[in-house]
């Protein structure tokens, strides 16, 4: 399987769009639940690491894309 870069591009897309998800899940994870509440440390723990790893996902595809859009407009 050859890496083209339509098929990057679709890969970053897609980490970036699972990444926004996990924001979004630890975020309203945080405020409409008492996890952090009932769980204690653990609690706060998970929510923390949900959107951690949002992070480490949206990130890195946001700067590719960010770049690879600004190659096609110097073009």
């Amino acid at each position: 399987m050859k890496l083209t870069a339509a098929l990057i591009n679709r890969v970053m897309t897609v980490c970036m769009v699972l990444g926004i998800m996990l924001l979004i899940l630890g975020v309203c994870l945080a405020v409409f639940t008492n996890i952090s509440v009932t769980m204690g440390a653990d609690g706060v723990l998970l929510i923390a690491l949900i959107i951690g790893i949002g992070l480490l996902l949206l990130i890195p595809s946001k700067i590719y894309l960010t770049l690879l859009f600004f190659q096609k407009g110097s073009k």
